[in-house]
């Protein structure tokens, strides 16, 4: 499966007015796909967003449960 992104036209990139690069901070993919390239910042992203997911979906189970 392939996609497009409507802002690349060749090697540029429309939206950040530079060298498209997949997943770098201001791009549409930015923290919401991991890239086969670990130096990509929107593998740390996703990593980051995934840790505070999982703290809040903790804080909200303790604060759910019941103390007898």
């Amino acid at each position: 499966m392939g996609w497009t992104c409507s802002y690349q036209h060749g090697d540029l990139c429309d939206l950040l007015k530079k060298t498209c690069d997949p997943g770098d901070k201001g791009c549409v993919l930015y923290g919401k796909a991991v890239f086969s390239n670990p130096e990509t910042p929107s593998n740390a992203a996703v990593k980051r967003r995934e840790e505070t997911r999982k703290r809040r979906g903790l804080r909200g189970e303790m604060e759910d449960a019941k103390f007898f």
